[in-house]
């Protein structure tokens, strides 16, 4: 018998009210796609994808990410973007703040032994607008938005009709915060 397994990521979580800013800065970009939209309860900024995670692995998960120490972020969303694979539209930073780096840098040090992680590649700082479709829509700039952070959050993620269920399962403060 397989062992019990839950897909797992860590995430910056938007509040309910950074949320409706990113649907609005979203919406050109959401009217212009022919992918599948991804509803905005959903958006999110990975960190870390863990993928799937013994169950017994997860107490050890949560403990090492309460090991990382981090500063609260200030990210500037102001960009729109794509990734022919796995054909994801975004919106997202041209930049990468330091304590956002660190953060990543961390995170992925402290979990490094207890998972399989992905192979680190450049960390590009986005949310997840659309699904399958690796064109960007010729649009105008974004609207600048302030994403103030002062915790991450570990996901659980559930595929269920025709989308993916998150569940927020334990929160991570900054250091200061």
């Amino acid at each position: 018998m397989a062992e019990p397994t839950q897909r797992l990521f860590f995430a910056l979580w938007p509040s309910s009210e950074l949320r409706d800013g990113l649907l609005q800065a979203v919406t050109p970009l959401r009217d212009a796609a022919e992918g599948r939209l991804i509803p905005s309860e959903n958006y999110h900024l990975t960190l870390a994808f863990l993928d799937r995670v013994p169950e017994r692995l997860i107490p050890d998960v949560v403990t090492a990410a309460k090991f990382v120490v981090f500063q609260p972020i200030n990210l500037a969303l102001d960009c729109y973007g794509v990734f022919e694979q796995p054909k994801v539209l975004w919106y997202g930073s041209r930049e990468l703040p330091e304590s956002l780096s660190v953060l990543v840098a961390e995170l992925r040090d402290q979990l490094a032994p207890l998972v399989a992680l992905r192979p680190e590649r450049i960390f590009q700082p986005h949310v997840s607008v659309v699904r399958q479709q690796n064109q960007l829509p010729n649009l105008e700039p974004p609207a600048k938005l302030l994403w103030q952070a002062s915790d991450f959050v570990l996901v659980h993620s559930e595929y269920g009709p025709g989308r993916a269920n998150y569940t927020v399962m334990e929160r991570f403060s900054a250091a200061s915060a």
